[in-house]
């Protein structure tokens, strides 16, 4: 059995470009710039549905100026949660750390308990490395709450918060493993006793998601994140009130006056109380803005879970065959299409693709990854656009080939050498505008005092117009040697007509000289005049009345005669050299030829062809040349 050795090479690397191609896909290489891509989408999209029962309350610079003291004693927060409790708040989540000892610790513990609803946090030192693959771990306690707040607190909870790798609060880790057990994300808890439900460790499955009751489950990612739904910029979302306004209002009720804030505004709300103030260290870069208070961040988490509004990412297993696929139609419409073609057609698959993936995040909260899928999209269009390449331009190669042989074939029908033409000196020369041409010329030696010289112009360019000069000068030659020029013409026309069906003509002068008279007998059908430049630089255009194309309809040719000097230059060409164009698309013109041709007196058959063709290419310059070039010169 034979084998392709190249085919098995090309599949061999195929397969394992995809395979590297998926695995990096996998691993997620490319992460930075999705996170960046997903920071758009959150930014294009509206502002999303939010709980009207959260609030937050934020210490900022306005609080810190009037307290006049930091840190703030823990006795304004006694008296925050005397105020909240007044106003009939469901619940307080407290995104400040309490680890050190103060004289005000046992009045806060008996508000907080009073209270009965508040969530107090602590801090854990992480581990950096990953002795749970799904999970993150803790090392220790680097602020603990102190015991007495512990007891009295109705849940407690971390608050770690850990950046994405470009310093972004992307995701929060709902649940940390420390020493063989788990311990929940102070927000993720409230929330769920607030819908009356239950940190339940035996509901944890690592890297996949975390379940609460019989039916409600949050989604988790690769190390056991929550992907962070924030619902609008900061300040657009959820109601605000400042901390000191809180304090000086229920001291205003206390006293019968005109309170800042209506507390009644709070009641059945959920309170979350955190740092806002300038140069806060609880500030973060988020996908929305360049800083976003940590207690925005804990507002948003507590938001998404008590509406069910869930972020989810496509898992790396479905990002496998959705590439696949992408890959399959980048590859189909690159091969089938043409280059133009293709390359539209991939800019609007790769458009509505982002187009899905925008969909997708803002009404179904998924978040599909765009730059890996889109990078290696363009990858693949430009292998196959590659390797199109490759395919023309063997393609090319073998066509230019075979274009060189057809040359050499078409050459062959030409004189090779200038038969003895007793006593006139012939030159001839040819330059096709590609490979092949339609243009031809033939010399046929009558007998030993007369010589035919013919010139043609085949309609059309290339390969068809090369094939029917070939035709052309196969029924000139076997009609060349009988009778006057008009009857050969006429012979060959009506030959042409009866063999042809392609609609393509040709233009044709025949001149036959008698040497021993100096006489020559023409005819023409639809051919430029031919030159005759007379010994003393006289130019003289020989031309008939009747003669149309050869191989368009039957007809009679006229017959012309000149007597001619010895000296004389008869000058036969193509409508090439008129119709050279310059980079103005300006012609060359028989104006300029004539002018051309009085100064070629006294020269050789050679010289005059020779300075045609130089004068004409000079005159191109850098322009392309269009049409076949032929000179034909005869020197009595």
């Amino acid at each position: 059995m034979n084998y392709d050795r190249s085919k098995i090479i090309y599949s061999a690397l195929g397969f394992f470009v995809t395979v590297l191609l998926l695995f990096l896909s996998y691993s997620r290489v490319f992460d930075e710039f999705e996170y960046s891509a997903l920071d758009f989408r959150f930014k294009i999209r509206p502002p999303q549905a939010v709980d009207n029962e959260i609030v937050i309350i934020h210490i900022g610079d306005d609080t810190i100026e009037k307290l006049g003291e930091w840190p703030i004693p823990r006795k304004y927060h006694a008296l925050l949660l005397k105020a909240l409790k007044s106003a009939g708040v469901r619940t307080v989540v407290f995104d400040v750390f309490f680890s050190e000892k103060t004289e005000d610790d046992e009045g806060f513990a008996a508000a907080v308990k009073e209270a009965g609803n508040v969530y107090l946090p602590y801090i854990f030192e992480l581990k950096s490395g990953r002795s749970c693959k799904r999970c993150v771990s803790a090392s220790r306690f680097i602020a603990p709450l102190i015991d007495v707040l512990k007891s009295a607190a109705k849940g407690t909870g971390f608050i770690n918060i850990e950046p994405d790798m470009d310093g972004k609060v992307r995701h929060i880790i709902p649940f940390i493993e420390y020493k063989g057990k788990f311990y929940p994300y102070l927000t993720v808890l409230a929330a769920l006793n607030d819908l009356g439900l239950s940190f339940n460790p035996a509901g944890i499955v690592p890297g996949r998601r975390m379940t609460a009751g019989k039916n409600f489950v949050i989604p988790l990612e690769g190390r056991s994140t929550m992907l962070v739904n924030y619902p609008a910029r900061w300040g657009k979302a959820f109601r605000h009130y400042s901390y000191v306004d809180i304090l000086q209002s229920h001291l205003s009720g206390l006293i019968q006056q005109e309170p800042a804030v209506a507390l009644d505004e709070l009641k059945d709300t959920v309170c979350f109380v955190g740092f806002t103030a300038t140069a806060s260290p609880d500030a973060h870069p988020s996908p929305c803005e360049p800083l976003y208070p940590g207690v925005g961040v804990h507002a948003s988490i507590y938001n998404s879970i008590v509406q069910k509004d869930f972020l989810c990412r496509l898992s790396r297993w479905w990002n496998l065959p959705l590439l696949i696929v992408l890959w399959l139609l980048t590859g189909y419409f690159t091969v089938r299409s043409r280059k133009r073609s293709a390359f539209l057609s991939i800019v609007l698959i790769l458009a509505a693709y982002l187009g899905i993936a925008v969909l997708c995040f803002c009404l179904l909260r998924v978040w599909i990854d765009v730059i890996y899928p889109s990078v290696t999209m363009v990858g693949v269009y430009m292998f196959f656009t590659f390797r199109k390449y490759l395919d023309e331009t063997r393609k090319r190669e073998l066509l230019e080939k075979e274009l060189y042989i057809a040359k050499d074939i078409q050459e062959s029908f030409l004189p090779g050498e200038i038969p003895d033409t007793g006593g006139l000196e012939i030159y001839a020369r040819m330059l096709t505008a590609r490979q092949v041409g339609g243009d031809l010329y033939d010399i046929v030696q009558l007998d030993g005092t007369s010589v035919g010289v013919m010139v043609g112009d085949v309609s059309g360019k290339g390969v068809p117009a090369a094939l029917f000069m070939a035709k052309v000068v196969s029924v000139f030659k076997s009609f060349a040697k009988h009778g006057t020029a008009a009857e050969v013409l006429r012979n060959v026309n009506d030959r042409l007509v009866s063999d042809g069906s392609s609609g393509m003509f040709v233009t044709l002068t025949y001149m036959i000289f008698d040497t021993r008279r100096h006489i020559s007998r023409f005819a023409a059908g639809g051919h430029l005049p031919t030159l005759l430049v007379e010994p003393d630089g006289n130019v003289r255009l020989l031309d008939v009345e009747e003669g149309l194309p050869l191989g368009l309809m039957e007809g009679d040719f006229d017959e012309g005669q000149v007597e001619y000097e010895p000296g004389s230059v008869f000058i036969l060409y193509t409508d090439g050299v008129t119709e050279a164009m310059n980079t103005k698309k300006e012609m060359f013109e028989q104006d300029r030829l004539v002018e051309l041709a009085k100064g070629l007196k006294g020269n050789s058959a050679r010289e005059v062809v020779e300075t045609i063709h130089k004068r004409v290419a000079e005159y191109g310059g850098k322009a392309e040349q269009h049409d076949d070039i032929t000179v034909v010169a005869i020197r009595t």
